[in-house]
């Protein structure tokens, strides 16, 4: 018997894969132990199991970001020689760029997420290629189709923040780390930062307090022309009780003025091997197996998790079920991961900490850039020496 740790599925695709899997593997027996709802109570319950030692998890289903940091803390088998190259190759490059940290592997992805653009397609014909034209469209349609406001995106004080930020800087040509050094103090990064800033006054005043539903729920009752979300909101937008149905259409990311490509933010998870599991061989087995074509296309079709192996967008069962599909393909081909570092919450702190402060208006996006660099300079300094 073999543990598989994971957050609680409201869908029936882990029993699904569970059976598949033990009808393959009859001799292996999977245990499903579910997490809290909540990523930060997960994370927790996490590093308390694994800081202890605890053999009792053999696979973490683990959120994108908390790979680097696991591995890090020497609570993860590499997987080289297991998820080789030949593997590596048909999956997306961003998730395999995530699970990566120090020359080695650590974790397969076993489904992706990244920020999308929503519009409304009954008011905009051509979705905008850069925030300048977005802006623009926005002031000049605003009031159009029952429309209040230009934009909703995340805009509170917590990850997905950064995450909107991160897209903004990253699509104007700014990056925050590369290896060890912090990359982030930079005109392109303040003028990225600068965007979304200028994205408030085209927003509802209270947008500085919104998370995804937030930002979703005033889309979908039809007052604004734009929305930055994730892929989840397409179906509940669509849903037929969704004033704005049939009207709304998704888009690439925008680019900043001084860069070449929009940069959606990698959202997603991996799963890996607890290094004190006594059955790494099996949970290897079954990883291999949900990951696999066949494992993520149950999981696409029951869960409406979006694969990681490219060849599943062209599948002719999955975009029968999900036609849409075929369009997110192009979003996740560019993302790109939140700094891959196992200081990576620290980080996050800081981010999210001076971006709320610059969007809120108590400091400018040159104050705020700043201090993240001084901060995650510390981070490094400080934490590479414990």
């Amino acid at each position: 018997t073999i543990t598989y740790s994971t957050g609680k599925d409201s869908t029936p695709a882990t029993q699904k894969l569970v059976e598949a899997f033990e009808k393959k593997y009859p001799n292996i027996k999977v245990k499903v132990q579910e997490l809290p709802n909540s990523t930060d109570d997960q994370h927790n319950s996490y590093v308390t199991a694994l800081s202890a030692g605890d053999s009792s998890i053999d696979v973490l289903a683990m959120d994108i970001i908390w790979t680097p940091e696991f591995a890090a803390a020497n609570w993860l088998l590499p997987l080289d020689d297991k998820f080789t190259k030949e593997m590596r190759d048909k999956f997306l490059p961003g998730p395999v760029e995530a699970v990566t940290y120090n020359g080695h592997v650590w974790a397969v992805p076993r489904f992706t997420d990244a920020g999308v653009l929503y519009y409304r397609k009954d008011i905009i014909d051509t979705p905008p290629k850069t925030w300048d034209e977005l802006i623009q469209m926005a002031k000049e349609n605003v009031g159009k189709g029952g429309t209040k406001y230009g934009i909703v995106f995340q805009g509170n004080q917590y990850e997905g923040l950064v995450c909107d930020a991160l897209e903004l800087i990253g699509s104007n040509g700014g990056s925050v780390l590369e290896g060890d050094k912090v990359t982030i103090d930079t005109p392109q990064a303040v003028a990225g930062l600068q965007y979304l800033i200028d994205l408030v006054k085209i927003a509802p005043p209270g947008v500085t307090t919104y998370q995804e539903e937030d930002a979703r729920n005033v889309f979908q009752q039809g007052e604004a022309i734009f929305m930055r979300n994730w892929p989840y909101a397409w179906s509940l937008v669509n849903g037929d009780d969704s004033p704005v149905k049939g009207k709304v259409g998704i888009a690439p990311i925008p680019r900043g003025k001084d860069g070449e490509v929009g940069t959606p933010v990698l959202g997603g998870w991996n799963l890996g091997i607890n290094k004190y599991s006594k059955h790494p061989e099996e949970a290897w087995k079954f990883i291999e197996f949900v990951t696999s074509e066949e494992g993520q296309k149950v999981t696409a079709l029951e869960g409406g998790n979006l694969p990681t192996i490219k060849s599943l967008y062209q599948d002719k069962e999955v975009l029968a079920k999900n036609p849409y599909w075929a369009d997110f393909y192009d979003v996740f081909i560019t993302a790109k991961p939140r700094p891959v570092s196992p200081f990576y919450p620290q980080m996050s702190d800081s981010m999210q900490i001076n971006f709320h402060k610059a969007l809120t208006g108590e400091i400018t996006a040159q104050q705020a850039i700043q201090n993240i660099a001084k901060d995650l300079n510390d981070i490094i300094k400080n934490e590479g020496k414990k």
